[in-house]
C-alpha cells in the first residue's frame, strides 16, 4: 500500500467519523429541542391556569372589598360625627376660659435715652 492510498483511506475514515459525530449531535439537539418544547407546553398550561386563577381572585377581592365598604361606611360616618362633636365640645370648653391678663411692659428708662443723646 503506497502513501497515497493510505492518505485516502485515513481521510475517508476521518470523514466517516465526522459524519457520525455530526449525526449524533443533530440527533441530540433534536431530542433536547423536543424536550424543551414539551416543557414549554407544560409551562404554558401552568401559566394559563395561574392567569385564570388570578382573575378569579381579583373578582373575589373586589366583591369582598365592595361588601366591606358598604357594611362599614355607616360605622365610619358615625365615628366621624362623634369625633366632630368631641372637637366642638372641647373647643367650646377651651373658649369659655377667661383670657389671662398680660403683664404691662415697662417703659425704658429715661436715663438711657439721655445718655445716648449726650454721646
Amino acid at each position: 500500500m503506497n502513501f497515497q492510498e493510505k492518505m485516502l483511506e485515513t481521510t475517508a475514515d476521518l470523514r466517516a467519523r465526522a459524519a457520525a459525530l455530526a449525526n449524533v449531535a443533530v440527533t441530540t439537539a433534536r431530542v433536547r429541542a423536543k424536550a424543551a418544547t414539551q416543557r414549554a407546553q407544560v409551562l404554558k398550561g401552568s401559566l394559563t391556569t395561574l392567569t385564570i386563577a388570578g382573575r378569579e381572585l381579583n373578582k373575589v377581592a373586589r366583591r369582598h372589598a365592595q361588601r366591606f365598604i358598604k357594611e362599614n361606611s355607616i360605622i365610619a360616618a358615625d365615628a366621624g360625627k362623634e369625633v366632630s362633636a368631641l372637637a366642638r365640645t372641647t373647643f367650646a370648653t377651651l373658649a369659655k376660659r377667661p383670657a389671662t391678663a398680660r403683664k404691662a411692659r415697662k417703659a425704658p428708662a429715661a436715663r438711657k435715652r439721655a445718655a445716648r443723646k449726650a454721646a
